[in-house]
């Protein structure tokens, strides 16, 4: 099955019995970026009386997945999240859920559906598209391959993450893994094998 992600920042929000379920998904590709909005996100709503998410995130080869109920009833809130994640089939992506205490409990059943239904709303709002994965490759070569080198970039639209140039030039490229092999072969053919690939 294919995998999608959302194209930008999107939001939702549910009411139960006065408490407020605010929820955004985020595009993320690290777990230092899933902290970094966590801590935004307590840096600005003080109020809130929990900070519930879940992310799948895409580490390698391998497909990372978490949730976290954050002081709710074991099960109650991170798990919905990270369900609606999965149903919707996206990857790269965090929700988080605030929810702003109304003064009345809803019990565990009344909270699963209630962060489903916020998280369900922002997943809604978004835009989803299908996701390419991507791999990285490091290329060592010398300058009188330069034009060549870059032409062969182009043609597999692969994106230049790092460079350097010093006695020959290093790049660190990110490819589409269906464009890669293709890539590879056409580097190797402009430099005659002398193009030093490290995967």
């Amino acid at each position: 099955m294919p995998d999608f992600y959302l194209s930008g920042i999107s939001k939702g929000e549910y009411s139960e019995k006065g408490s407020l379920f605010s929820a955004r998904a985020y595009p993320a590709n690290t777990l230092d970026e899933v902290k970094a909005e966590l801590t935004h996100l307590k840096e600005n709503f003080p109020e809130s009386s929990h900070y519930c998410y879940a992310y799948r995130i895409y580490h390698a080869s391998r497909l990372d997945e978490f949730s976290t109920d954050a002081g709710e009833p074991k099960g109650s809130a991170g798990l919905p999240i990270l369900n609606v994640l999965k149903r919707h089939e996206l990857v790269n992506i965090c929700i988080f859920v605030l929810r702003f205490y109304g003064g009345s409990k809803l019990g565990i059943p009344g909270l699963i559906n209630a962060y489903g239904a916020a998280a369900e709303d922002a997943v809604t709002g978004g835009k989803k598209l299908p996701w390419i994965k991507t791999e990285k490759v490091t290329l060592h070569f010398n300058y009188v391959l330069q034009g060549k080198v870059e032409a062969v970039l182009k043609k597999f639209k692969a994106e230049i993450i790092t460079s350097g140039f010093g006695e020959s030039i290093k790049l660190q490229v990110e490819v589409n893994n269906q464009s890669k092999c293709g890539m590879l072969n056409s580097l190797r053919e402009i430099s005659n094998g002398k193009i030093e690939i490290c995967n």
